[in-house]
């Protein structure tokens, strides 16, 4: 489940293997169609929402990741779903999900239906319960002795210490030493489309905001477009990927330090007791904050989705994706830099 996000409707968005039409040069006679180009490449200009998923913070025990527990989990209650995503149920979802965590996800405690994190059987080698509807990733029961969520490695605090994190899957994956594994939002500049146009996945994409443009890829399927990974939003807000990934929680004692006055975008400071506890000169935090990308862009994000995709089998990329590979497909297929701005150029007229 991803951060709500601004649709933008185009018409006929079909994604396409490797076009011709990346070696035609592109003028203004060349205009686009309701959101799209006579190639197949597909325009918008949006805001930019935060979609962590597939970074090793994404998730963290005790619910202290980049994203809420209830962006990833369904809450089984009574033989009844309960969508955590809806604000008025996240308290509750996330009361429940500790409750299971402090079980271990044994018989009699919570169950969840997971889809944003991998899960494993309490018994190795037993099969897990499915549940809700089938996606790409799978959707597991997770609590009550049916399933436990994977754990992942650990991360180094932004004080001291560090902390447990769960494995966070994304609808794409790649090659990485010979194992498939889910594509790291911290690293590799990634793009969300609706569920609706999922054959999109994998394909190759331009993004540009403000002086700073960027490669990127369809990682992953949310509820519509305008979010991208952790990645995209630091090459397009700085120009190239931050060495500094701050992780929480900061208890009530570590409050107001550096570690939460120097976060920059798209990481954000969100109190336990919510915005009247932020820092400011004189307050004294009643409690204590975590660290949350959720730091988007507000508007005018210019995405080109080209009509290209990286060798792949199903939803899985065969090589090792990074921002150089992203940048040498696109102008192997004739799409260069230059030529997708001129192309933006294009679509800015009749936008």
């Amino acid at each position: 489940m991803k951060i709500a996000s601004k649709s933008i409707c185009v018409a006929s968005l079909v994604a396409v293997s490797l076009s011709s039409g990346g070696s035609m040069a592109i003028g203004c006679d060349d205009k686009p169609y309701n959101g799209k180009f006579a190639d197949g490449s597909l325009i918008m200009t949006t805001r930019m929402n935060v979609n962590p998923d597939g970074t090793s913070a994404s998730y963290t025990v005790g619910d202290h990741g980049y994203t809420y527990i209830a962006n990833g989990v369904n809450l089984h209650l009574d033989g009844k779903k309960i969508a955590c995503s809806i604000k008025e149920k996240n308290r509750l979802c996330r009361k429940r999900w500790i409750e299971a965590e402090r079980a271990d996800f044994l018989a009699g405690s919570p169950e969840f239906c997971v889809f944003a994190l991998e899960v494993e059987p309490i018994i190795p080698g037993t099969k897990l319960e499915e549940c809700e509807e089938k996606d790409a990733g799978g959707r597991y029961i997770v609590g009550n002795g049916k399933g436990r969520p994977k754990l992942g490695k650990l991360v180094p605090h932004s004080i001291n210490g560090d902390v447990q994190t769960y494995v966070s899957t994304t609808a794409l994956t790649h090659i990485v030493d010979g194992k498939v594994v889910s594509i790291d939002a911290a690293t590799v500049p990634g793009l969300v489309v609706p569920k609706g146009k999922s054959s999109l996945l994998g394909s190759v994409a331009w993004v540009r905001y403000g002086d700073h443009s960027v490669f990127a890829i369809v990682t992953d399927i949310g509820p519509g477009f305008g979010e991208g990974s952790i990645a995209l939003h630091e090459m397009l807000r700085y120009g190239a990927l931050q060495s500094k990934r701050p992780i929480g929680p900061i208890s009530r004692e570590q409050r107001c330090t550096k570690a939460e006055t120097n976060l920059k975008a798209p990481y954000q400071s969100r109190p336990d007791y919510g915005d009247d506890d932020k820092c400011r000169k004189g307050h004294k935090p009643k409690g204590g904050t975590d660290i949350r990308a959720y730091g988007g862009i507000k508007s005018g994000v210019t995405s080109i989705i080209l009509p290209l995709k990286p060798e792949m089998n199903g939803r899985t990329v065969r090589a090792n994706l990074n921002t150089l590979s992203l940048r040498e497909i696109a102008d192997t297929a004739g799409y260069s830099e230059e030529k997708l701005r001129q192309m933006a150029a294009c679509g800015a007229r009749v936008q």
